[in-house]
C-alpha cells in the first residue's frame, strides 16, 4: 500500500500542477495559486497517512478478506488521486467562465 500511496501522491501533485494551476492563473506575479496548490497537497497527505497507518496495523490473518479490502482501498486511492484534480479543474474552469 505504501507504494500505491507514494505514486498516487506524485500523480495527484503532477495533475494539480499541470491541469489545475493553469485554471488558477492570475495576472501579474500573484503567489496565491501556488499557495493554493500547496494547501491542496497538504490537505491530502493526512488522509493518505491514515490509510497507511490502518494497513500497518492490520494483522495478516484472513488474507482473503484483506485482499479485497486492499483492492478497494487502492481503487479509492487512485480514484481520488485522479478525480480530485479533474473535479477541481472543472470547478475552476466553470467559475472563470461564469464570472
Amino acid at each position: 500500500m505504501s507504494t500505491h500511496i507514494a505514486y498516487a501522491l506524485v500523480v495527484y501533485t503532477l495533475l494539480l500542477i499541470f491541469i489545475v494551476s493553469p485554471e488558477l492563473e492570475t495576472k501579474g506575479m500573484a503567489i496565491w495559486p501556488y499557495l493554493a496548490l500547496v494547501a491542496l497537497v497538504g490537505a491530502v497527505i493526512p488522509v493518505c497517512r491514515n490509510i497507511e497507518r490502518r494497513w500497518q496495523s492490520l494483522d495478516a490473518n484472513g488474507s482473503g478478506e484483506l485482499e479485497s479490502q486492499l483492492k478497494f482501498d487502492e481503487a479509492k486511492l487512485w480514484i481520488g488521486a485522479i478525480g480530485i484534480p479533474v473535479v477541481l479543474m472543472l470547478f475552476f474552469k466553470l467559475c472563470s467562465t461564469a464570472f
